[in-house]
């Protein structure tokens, strides 16, 4: 017997919070940025940080059970939905990268790279219910191309950075130092949730 991606609906005082849960976490890492304590970092600094907040982001989601109970019974699309954010990101850099601020060979993998994952997520959130029979394979299919393009976006960053500290500076100056501090970790994370659902749907993990 498999699971419904929807099995219990979702509370909408329970999105709210998560939302306010966000929200306040993008009002922190901008704070954080805009007193420079990025700025002070170097690397592997960045990424150690990158790492603690994934790390504490999946702790808080399986532990803190009114989240974690959204994670499980929230409507697919609304994981898929955090992702359309990495358009803006990758605009960001592209925008920057011609501006001279912003290592080209970065912004150009990075920037491609998130838009095109958005692109697809909006394509999957407006065509592709996750009731559909289909739609655990295109779902599949668009989180692991999602999670190997993040992979590469902080490995990228991490090789140029390390070799280069100037070329990726901007990443640890407001506004851009909220996509490492908010939008990265959440990234994903969103993508460990989106997993974990897929592999519920299929009766394993249970």
């Amino acid at each position: 017997m498999t699971m419904s991606f929807e099995a219990v609906p979702t509370t909408p005082a329970r999105t709210r919070s998560v939302v306010l849960g966000a929200v306040l976490w993008v009002a922190i890492a901008a704070l954080i940025s805009a007193i420079g304590l990025p700025q002070r970092l170097t690397p592997p600094a960045p990424q150690i940080v990158i790492l603690l907040l994934t790390i504490a982001l999946i702790a808080v989601g399986r532990l803190y059970q009114p989240l974690h109970s959204w994670i499980v019974t929230v409507n697919l699309r609304a994981l898929v939905g955090f992702h359309l954010l990495r358009a803006v990101a990758g605009a960001g850099f592209l925008w920057a990268a011609s501006h001279g601020t912003l290592s080209s060979g970065f912004a150009n993998m990075a920037g491609y790279g998130d838009i095109g994952v958005a692109i697809l997520a909006l394509i999957l959130i407006v065509f592709v219910s996750p009731e559909l029979s289909v739609a655990p394979l295109l779902y599949v299919i668009w989180n692991t191309l999602g999670l190997i393009d993040i992979m590469l976006v902080v490995v990228t960053a991490t090789r140029i950075g390390m070799s280069d500290p100037a070329a990726m500076a901007l990443l640890l100056r407001p506004p851009f130092a909220v996509i490492p501090l908010f939008l990265v970790p959440i990234v994903i994370v969103t993508h460990v949730w989106i997993f974990e659902r897929l592999l519920r749907r299929v009766g394993v993990g249970r």
